[in-house]
């Protein structure tokens, strides 16, 4: 599908995706339950990215490892103060 211009973009719907056709495999798979396998993607990280983008947008400090906790962002600020002013 081209679009002419935003002015006039499509964006994709359920109407405009063609017919699809699902096909299993049968296979094993060792590290399933009794060799059994997803049939899609799991979410691994969540939100926590988002969480932690937007904590580092609000005070200016990156945390990495959650829980994010007001005690790990309290820690976070001190440590970048000292960082910013020992420089």
């Amino acid at each position: 599908m081209r679009n002419p211009n935003y002015a006039y973009y499509k964006i994709f719907g359920t109407r405009d995706i063609p017919e699809i056709t699902t096909i299993f495999v049968p296979s094993h798979e060792p590290t399933g339950p009794f060799g059994a396998k997803s049939l899609g993607e799991l979410v691994i990280n969540g939100g926590l990215p988002s969480i932690s983008n937007a904590i580092h947008n609000a005070v200016g400090v990156r945390l990495r490892m959650p829980p994010f906790t007001p005690d790990k962002v309290l820690a976070a600020l001190v440590k970048n103060k000292s960082q910013i002013t020992s420089c």
